[in-house]
Parts: C-alpha cells; structure tokens; sequence
C-alpha cells in the first residue's frame, strides 16, 4: 500500500488515489477485483472520510476549549454525529472537510470565524492518507 499511500500524500484527493490504490490491492495484496475492489473503492472513497470525520470533530473540540467553552455529553455526541454526517458530504478533493467544518461548528453554537485558526496548521494530506488506507482496509 505504499504507493497509494505516497499517492494520497501527493495530491491530497481520495479520487486521484483510486487508479493507484486499485493497483495495490489487486497486484500486491491479490484482493479479487470483481467484488471488492471495483465496488467498495469508489463507495470507499465517496462515503468513507474517515480522517475528515476524526479532524472535523477534534477539530471542533478544540476550537470550543479555545473559546473556554464547555461541553456537556449531549453535544460531544451531537459533534461526534455530525462531524460523521458531514464527512460523508464531504468530496473526495482537497481541504473539503474545512468548508463542512461550519456545519459542525454551527451544530454546538461555535464561533465559525475560529476556523481561520485551523487553516493555519491545517495539512489536509495526512486526513486523505487515513481515508485512503481506510477504505483499503475496508477492501481487504
């Protein structure tokens, strides 16, 4: 899987790593082609963000501690959902998961303009590296 890996490290889209990540599977890992790979891939890399979900929700707790903002269990959960419902909105291109971030920021009543914080650090190939191997595994 180091291919796909560098790949989705590369360009930083989901979708531009599914040629590759075919390969992979088929070629290295002998994962049959006709079930799997050519259906859970590109449902893989539609729906399942799962890096963007994990950064979304993380992401939003941050920003509400920074605020000095605290949270019940009610909306750490109601975080937790909706950073899933909007990575699977998301698309497979680069930093979409920072526009879907309002979304999330929005649900718990969080200040929208804090995500100028984020964009600072924000290194969106790491997220599409967990995506891509996540749906790998997910083939396999």
């Amino acid at each position: 899987m180091l291919q796909a890996w560098v790949t989705a490290l590369g360009t930083a889209s989901s979708a531009a790593t599914l040629p590759v990540t075919f390969k992979c599977l088929e070629e290295n890992n002998h994962i049959d082609k006709r079930v799997v790979t050519r259906f859970v891939l590109p449902v893989g890399a539609t729906v399942n963000m799962d890096g963007t979900a994990l950064y979304e929700a993380v992401a939003a707790l941050f920003i509400g501690q920074m605020n000095g903002y605290e949270f019940n269990i009610g909306e750490i959960i109601v975080v937790s959902l909706t950073a899933t419902a909007a990575s699977i909105g998301a698309a497979s291109v680069p930093s979409a998961g920072l526009v879907t971030m309002l979304l999330v920021l929005t649900a718990v009543g969080l200040p929208t303009k804090d995500i100028s914080m984020i964009v600072a650090v924000d290194w969106d190939r790491i997220r599409t590296s967990i995506n891509v191997l996540g749906d790998a595994y997910g083939a396999g």
